[in-house]
């Protein structure tokens, strides 16, 4: 992950206003995240780059950023309407398919929100105490306001410190409501359609402020969020409420991929899991190699592909039952993927736009463009 604050304040330069520029090398540059919207296929990445492609991916232009900040992720929820995230905890969107994006949130605004909600539960457990007479009471809210005020001494060094925390993906039910959840347990909800956003990171049982690295929903109203050391929640109602699942590995996932009536979740040492009776149990899905595994995608015709370290891809033709595998010629690391044709590809990563074609598990070619 990279994190450009530091150079940023010692150049005097404030990135969450100054617009990403145009370059033609943008499509070689890292990109993070890609979608096909349904009009266009959008990709994000380093120096607040989005690129979007009507001819599924042969020529690309770029899109006008008001940021320079790497952005880690992409959603769209119509061909016209979408959201991207990323570090400085920015949140852009867009509505006219990715060629012009507005800010609608930063980290100063979260450090805000985080520094808000911190003094709140100060004054909460003052108020609890000075009411209190009994002193075994006295002495759980004393260590309670203890962890208030730890936290807000904490919140107001984040605030000095400046927006340094990152947002790692984004996710929405309709236009109006969506989520975005990121590094140390933020996580952030708008229900009216990003112009608010509001930090509900307390709705979630993640008191160790663990990095929450994807989200994805389904149309039965279930939510899941996965993240660091083996942390996965889940709602069943769009998010009103909030369980911790038990989980069958305590390494970190980077992404969730929904498959008909199945979800996986991947991650470190290419640990895969499925379920499918929504979280209650996991089975371990064998992978062919321990490589870190960061996205997937299922396209038209079922096939499963998931891209991560040095190049590496698995690809599935039995709804996940079992795996094929390759590695791109540059073995750069890839993060995401998108279907382009029956059998053909697209994988953004440390080397940009990579075509990828898996015509059947005994044939493999990848042509870096």
């Amino acid at each position: 992950m990279v994190v450009a604050t530091g150079f940023a304040e010692a150049a005097g330069i404030d990135y969450l206003e100054t617009p990403s520029y145009q370059t033609d090398r943008a499509p070689q540059g890292i990109l993070l995240d890609i979608v096909n919207s349904g009009k266009h296929l959008v990709a994000v990445g380093e120096r607040g780059y989005i690129l979007y492609s009507s001819d599924l991916g042969k020529n690309w232009q770029q899109g006008s950023v008001p940021v320079y900040v790497t952005l880690t992720a992409v959603f769209f929820i119509t061909p016209d309407v979408g959201w991207a995230v990323g570090h400085e905890g920015v949140i852009l969107h867009t509505s006219d398919a990715g060629k012009t994006w507005i800010k609608q949130l930063d980290g100063y605004q979260i450090n805000q929100q985080i520094l808000k909600l911190a003094r709140q539960r100060v004054q909460t457990q003052l108020q609890k105490l000075e009411a209190l007479t009994d002193e075994s009471q006295r002495e759980e809210v004393t260590f309670q306001l203890e962890e208030a005020s730890y936290a807000l001494e904490e919140a107001l060094e984040d605030e000095a410190a400046g927006p340094a925390k990152p947002l790692l993906d984004v996710w929405f039910f309709n236009k109006n409501r969506g989520y975005a959840i990121g590094a140390y347990g933020i996580f952030l909800q708008t229900i009216n359609g990003g112009r608010d956003w509001e930090l509900i990171s307390d709705h979630l049982d993640n008191p160790e402020g663990f990095h929450l690295n994807s989200i994805t929903g389904s149309e039965s109203a279930q939510i899941f969020i996965a993240g660091e050391a083996g942390s996965i929640h889940k709602s069943n109602d769009n998010g009103t409420n909030w369980i911790r699942l038990n989980s069958p590995y305590e390494g970190s996932y980077f992404g969730l991929l929904n498959y008909e009536q199945s979800l996986f979740v991947f991650g470190l040492r290419g640990n895969v899991f499925r379920t499918d009776n929504k979280g209650e149990s996991w089975q371990i899905v064998r992978m062919n190699n321990p490589v870190t595994l960061s996205g997937g995608v299922v396209s038209n015709t079922g096939k499963i592909v998931l891209v991560g370290n040095a190049g590496h891809i698995e690809y599935s033709d039995n709804k996940g039952a079992s795996f094929n595998y390759f590695s791109s010629p540059a073995q750069s690391s890839l993060t995401a993927a998108v279907q382009v044709s029956s059998h053909e590809f697209l994988a953004v990563g440390a080397n940009g736009i990579q075509k990828i074609t898996i015509p059947a598990p005994e044939e493999v070619r990848v042509d870096v463009e």
